[in-house]
């Protein structure tokens, strides 16, 4: 699979079987929490967070939550740790490894702030009462997304909804880190209303250089597509549907590591 974000061109191959959609798409017959909002043609949008004051919290506690976790990871973390350094202190695949193990599946009573602050901002955008608690196994988590930069930690071009877990949500993406125009999430828009049959994919969980992922990955595309990197700064979130093809994002910074929270969200 082979595109161009700015210009640049990006590159990957997934091995194993694969195949080409059927000529439906899927969110004809599930919830679209885009469905009320202005973006609901392009299927995602950048929206400012919280107030100053908020944000100040957030970002202080993301800080300490993010040190705490990689302590226990048994990184070294100085109290006046750079959080885009992160690639220096796991400097290793093995400590890297050991270090997102630790910032995957986190409880929601461990935000950075009072998660019911998120989720009334989100549903205030979304025009819709929503709640960080997914219906298909009842849990209430977010991610940290840790990507090194020149390296092969981002997932490969998908739709969450091919994960049996991850429909009928809105995702967000939250900046912390080294997030940039080079770093940033890559997203097609309108691609959440595309026919299935767009779309050739592995029948499996991607593998891509002997790393395998937890997506399936997109391996061609017969219809134009226009690929983006909406570029959150601080304090905004890039809000979109677990329908829109997204991913791909290697980091092509030279010496930031990029870091953001994934959070989604269901209706209450």
């Amino acid at each position: 699979m082979e595109y161009v974000v700015k210009n640049i061109p990006i590159r990957y191959e997934a091995i194993g079987p694969r195949q080409w959609g059927k000529p439906l798409c899927l969110l004809d017959n599930a919830t679209d929490l885009t469905a009320n909002t202005k973006w609901a043609s392009t299927g995602f949008s950048i929206e400012p967070l919280f107030d100053e004051s908020t944000y100040s919290i957030f970002r202080n506690n993301t800080f300490q939550l993010l040190s705490e976790l990689w302590r226990k990871a048994s990184l070294t973390i100085p109290s006046d740790f750079n959080l885009e350094q992160y690639h220096t202190a796991a400097s290793t695949k093995e400590l890297h490894l050991k270090g997102i193990e630790f910032t995957k599946l986190v409880d929601v009573k461990h935000f950075p702030i009072s998660i019911d602050i998120l989720e009334k901002r989100i549903s205030a955008i979304c025009q819709e009462n929503l709640v960080v608690k997914n219906p298909f196994d009842g849990r209430s988590v977010f991610h940290f997304r840790v990507i090194r930069p020149q390296q092969n930690d981002n997932n490969p071009l998908h739709r969450d909804v091919w994960l049996e877990d991850y429909d009928n949500c809105i995702n967000l993406y939250i900046p912390v880190a080294g997030s940039n125009e080079k770093s940033s999430l890559v997203i097609i828009p309108g691609s959440h209303r595309w026919l299935e049959s767009c779309i050739e994919r592995t029948t499996g969980r991607a593998e891509i250089g002997g790393i395998k992922f937890n997506v399936p990955a997109i391996t061609a595309i017969n219809t134009p597509a226009e690929y983006l990197r909406p570029n959150p700064r601080a304090n905004e979130v890039l809000v979109f549907s677990p329908y829109l093809i997204h991913g791909g994002a290697i980091n092509l910074n030279n010496d930031s590591t990029r870091i953001s929270i994934e959070v989604r969200l269901w209706k209450r």
